[in-house]
């Protein structure tokens, strides 16, 4: 059953005030955001460690989860049934922590500390999973690997996922909304939010980019293919064949050239498409290309009259494969 939330904090709302803020049972929603807008309070207000809030049936991980004095093994297991704590040994040991739990919680590193409590968290069953940054203390070749597993373990579960990460965010939600000043500026499917931010105050708070859903398709050394539609995107990953997958990449990683053809170059990724709209940035142009699936595009103002870039206009767009990542959505 959808919900939709009214929070204030406080009464006042000086620091956060939202209405309707909806969240669906199944659905992974990003609380996107940058520092100080207000994104943990919301979370607290969630988990009901804030008063004031709807205080969800939920499992509940802060940014800066505490570890009581004793081993990992003992902080692990706080809380959680036998069957729970039998999950949390197996899910330490997928993401690397399993070796450590005989050790004092004290002698942990920060990242094995967020790993160690992710495990507690994930492994507990509640309707909800609340997770406030749950990769900020990941080192960049573990993050992708553990946002797999998080997507993996909420299953069919509800779940509200707090990141300032652009690519975290592609990759943990389905659903995103954009909190500035402790108001929503935007909500929607989290591709639609980063190719077509709604204001330029959206805009500069998550950057433009493009996220594209299909299906893993074939893999050579570092790279994996995603096929959507009928467009095939490589990209740096490791996803196997018939897996589902997300690629992600900037709107400044798009290189434009008019026509069908385009200039030869070494990029991996290579489409034609017809622009269909365009949007003005100032010093930027967001320029929308069709290619079965929606691709945005910055170009400078000259770039966009040498171009010729009407509406309607046919375009050959180049990406490199090492500036798209692909991971298991």
């Amino acid at each position: 059953m959808r919900e939709k939330l009214d929070l204030r904090f406080p009464a006042d709302g000086s620091v956060l005030s939202i209405q309707g803020l909806e969240i669906r049972p199944g659905d992974r929603l990003v609380v996107f955001g940058p520092n100080g807008s207000g994104k943990s309070t919301l979370l607290r207000l969630m988990a009901g460690t804030l008063s004031g809030g709807p205080a969800l049936d939920s499992t509940y991980l802060p940014q800066h989860p505490y570890l009581f004095r004793g081993s990992a093994g003992f902080n692990m297991g706080l809380g959680l049934t036998t069957e729970e704590a039998v999950r949390a040994r197996y899910l330490a040991d997928r993401i690397g922590v399993g070796d450590l739990l005989e050790y004092e919680a004290s002698s942990l590193s920060g990242g094995e500390a967020q790993r160690l409590t992710l495990a507690r968290a994930l492994a507990k069953r509640r309707p909800w999973v609340l997770l406030d940054e749950p990769l900020s203390a990941q080192d960049e070749r573990d993050r992708f690997e553990i946002a797999a597993l998080i997507n993996s373990e909420i299953g069919d579960r509800g779940a509200v996922i707090i990141t300032h990460d652009r690519q975290e965010a592609a990759f943990l939600g389905n659903r995103m909304a954009v909190l500035v000043g402790g108001r929503v500026l935007q909500e929607g499917p989290v591709g639609e939010v980063f190719s077509l931010p709604a204001s330029d105050e959206v805009a500069a708070a998550v950057g433009i980019g493009n996220v594209i859903d299909g299906e893993a398709v074939d893999g050579e050394g570092p790279l994996t293919a995603l096929r959507a539609g009928e467009m095939t995107i490589w990209g740096v990953g490791d996803v196997n064949r018939g897996q589902p997958a997300r690629a992600v990449f900037g709107a400044e990683a798009v290189t434009l050239f008019r026509g069908r053809e385009g200039a030869a170059g070494s990029a991996r990724n290579r489409w034609v498409g017809t622009v269909t709209e365009f949007r003005d940035l100032g010093r930027l142009v967001e320029v929308v290309i069709d290619v079965g699936s929606r691709v945005v595009a910055l170009v400078t103002p000259g770039s966009q009259e040498v171009l010729q870039l009407g509406p309607g206009a046919k375009v050959t767009l180049t990406v490199k494969a090492t500036a798209v990542r692909v991971n298991l959505r």
